[in-house]
């Protein structure tokens, strides 16, 4: 709703039209049929070959949650990846993926274990994606194997960590290591938004 302007009256006449026919819409609850239809409709759209599945939450806080509770279970391993710099919510999971202690973090720990970091890649500050590759290789051999490893985290545009892209070359090398190591890649695009601006 954001890209379409406060208020605007397209959309607060489909908000009208759907609370004529339920009032509960916490699917988890009270399955309904749009529900479904609408996320037949992704998976078909979504870029991604094999089998798709859609769940639909209020947050993204909640999407990076859920993310890591089906990560950790699909690949029966306890440990998570993320990046410098990074923003995935305010939950007490999502907080300690996040890599910035101020203002996030500060005075609410402890927070969840089996999280690490690596350098994002950010040129501007001297980090090139051979660095954090580099990182990623020395966190495998000091920190934690690949093989305890259920997901690697990433926003390919940093959003509160400074609005920085990560270059193509590295995400898909990033790609490349998770799928030699049966490692998920979770791809954090709720700021950025894919599909956001249509």
């Amino acid at each position: 709703m954001l890209n379409t302007g406060h208020r605007h009256p397209k959309v607060i006449a489909a908000i009208q039209q759907q609370l004529e026919r339920f009032t509960h819409s916490a699917f988890q609850v009270a399955p309904y049929e749009p529900y479904v239809e609408l996320a037949e409709k992704l998976n078909q759209l979504a870029p991604c070959a094999g089998p798709n599945k859609t769940i639909f939450v209020t947050t993204g806080a909640e999407a990076i949650e859920n993310a890591v509770k089906i990560a950790r279970p699909a690949t029966k391993r306890p440990a998570v990846i993320a990046f410098a710099g990074g923003f995935h919510g305010r939950t007490l999971m999502t907080m300690a993926l996040t890599a910035k202690v101020d203002p996030y973090k500060k005075g609410f720990g402890p927070f969840p274990g089996d999280i690490y970091y690596v350098p994002y890649p950010n040129r501007f500050h001297g980090i090139e994606a051979e660095h954090s590759l580099q990182a990623l290789q020395l966190l495998f051999k000091a920190d934690v194997e690949p093989a305890r490893v259920a997901a690697i985290l990433i926003e390919p545009v940093q959003g509160e960590g400074g609005f920085y892209i990560a270059p193509f070359e590295f995400l898909r090398e990033l790609r490349r290591i998770c799928d030699e190591h049966g490692i998920l890649l979770i791809v954090d695009e709720v700021q950025t938004g894919f599909g956001r601006t249509g």
